[in-house]
């Protein structure tokens, strides 16, 4: 929930137009981009589902927002709960959030997991551990990172990973507080990369000024909910939650400053603009929605299962709740298919299947996998 402890107007009016979820029927077809395709609800009532990532024996792990992992075995068609997760800061947006195995994962077992994280009497930041996983329990989990710079306020922790070789990119929301996303001394509204022990990396554009923290890669973002590898070209895209309008794609380059909140498409929720579109010395994205859909998980489609879909940035989104597709070339948009909004479900993450189907998950603790048929 938006609300939680936090009362201000922007939790507010974001939740008097949350639509009232609407049931998806247990088998779906449908087509899209030439393909006929089948959903499938295999699992609900699970907990708001917040990540997941795929065990190198096909079976999934997922995150619940409350605190606790779930693994679902794809065979069996259920569901038992991990052991061993570490305590989390439950408060308004804030939870247990992405969970990403270990890039020698065959070897070390460790899985890496971000959440909401107290640091002081009413004062919540986003955090980063690591554990090591048997195949029921987490054991030996240790956090590696906390970001400095807190709020009181319940929103905004992106807190998404992604594990590239020696590094691990790492996005940090500004908390609601929309000035620290251009302060290079704290690490709220940031991109981040450190090393697989949660250190600066070493080549990092602020390593070695006073004036700045060295884990900072990029900065000037809200709350970016997407972060991925591009499994063509290895740039790292991320997409972040606008205002009222104003969500953006970006593709992160080192030192970069991303406008928010100088330059962005969106407006205040009451009204007035907030800056401009598009500002000097800020680096614009390469698509915006504006209205809003509050998109939420991302992948880069590069399996074979759905080839209508190869190459496709596909997002949840949670304010127009569906599954989106878009289509960019030359870095623009020339495509978009919004599946499922008629179901009203708030899509929150999206995963690419080890035989390369799509699995999403939603709010109200439903998992979906599509297959062509």
């Amino acid at each position: 929930m938006r609300l939680g402890r936090h009362i201000g107007m922007i939790g507010i009016l974001q939740t008097a137009f949350w639509p009232v979820a609407a049931a998806a029927v247990p088998v779906l077809t449908f087509e899209s981009r030439g393909m006929k395709l089948q959903r499938e609800l295999v699992e609900s009532q699970v907990g708001p589902i917040w990540a997941m990532t795929f065990l190198p024996d096909g079976n999934l792990l997922m995150t619940i927002k409350s605190g606790a992992i779930k693994k679902y075995d794809v065979k069996k068609k259920s569901s038992t709960n991990v052991t061993g997760t570490p305590p989390v800061a439950v408060f308004g947006q804030g939870g247990l959030l992405d969970i990403v195995l270990s890039p020698s994962f065959k070897k070390d077992q460790k899985i890496y997991l971000s959440y909401s994280k107290q640091v002081g009497p009413n004062l919540y930041t986003t955090a980063l551990g690591v554990g090591r996983f048997d195949g029921k329990a987490l054991l030996g989990f240790r956090e590696i990172f906390v970001a400095q710079g807190s709020s009181t306020k319940g929103e905004h922790f992106a807190g998404r990973i992604v594990l590239d070789g020696p590094s691990i990119w790492f996005s940090v929301g500004e908390r609601g507080e929309r000035d620290n996303a251009q302060i290079l001394t704290n690490h709220l509204g940031k991109i981040l990369r450190l090393t697989l022990e949660g250190k600066a990396y070493p080549d990092n554009p602020f390593v070695g000024r006073k004036d700045a923290l060295p884990e900072i890669y990029s900065y000037g973002h809200r709350n970016p909910q997407g972060l991925v590898k591009h499994p063509i070209t290895g740039e790292i895209w991320a997409h972040e939650h606008g205002p009222r309008g104003g969500d953006e794609i970006n593709i992160i380059k080192k030192g970069l400053n991303y406008g928010w909140p100088k330059a962005t498409f969106g407006k205040e929720y009451w009204g007035p603009t907030i800056g401009r579109s598009l500002v000097e010395g800020t680096e614009p994205p390469i698509h915006q929605w504006t209205p809003s859909i509050a998109p939420c998980g991302m992948i880069i489609y590069n399996g074979n299962a759905l080839p209508g879909w190869k190459g496709l940035v596909i997002a949840g989104a949670l304010a127009k709740t569906h599954l989106n597709l878009t289509e960019l070339r030359n870095n623009q948009m020339v495509a978009e298919e919004r599946l499922f909004a008629k179901e009203t479900l708030r899509v929150r993450e999206v995963e690419q299947g080890p035989d390369g189907e799509i699995w999403y998950a939603t709010d109200d603790g439903s998992l979906f996998r599509i297959r062509k048929i």
